[in-house]
């Protein structure tokens, strides 16, 4: 089957609606592991600034601001 400009468009669209939608799923899931890691941190340490220090010693949220986390707090 030639590759026509047509086709190469519409593979290029899929791709990058492909794409999106797994950005979009990842962002949910980190915003879900999150909430329930300084949910379960909250039972044990009650000073924020402590909580957030511990929250951003897991590489999977060692880039998050004070202000995600306090949205949870």
């Amino acid at each position: 089957m030639p590759l026509t400009k047509e086709i190469e468009k519409e593979v290029t669209e899929m791709c990058t609606y492909a794409t999106s939608m797994e950005n979009k799923g990842l962002t949910k899931g980190l915003e879900k592991g999150l909430r329930a890691l300084v949910k379960s941190l909250k039972a044990y340490i009650k000073d924020f600034d402590s909580l957030y220090d511990a929250v951003i010693e897991n590489e999977d949220y060692a880039n998050v601001s004070k202000e995600q986390v306090r949205k949870y707090y």
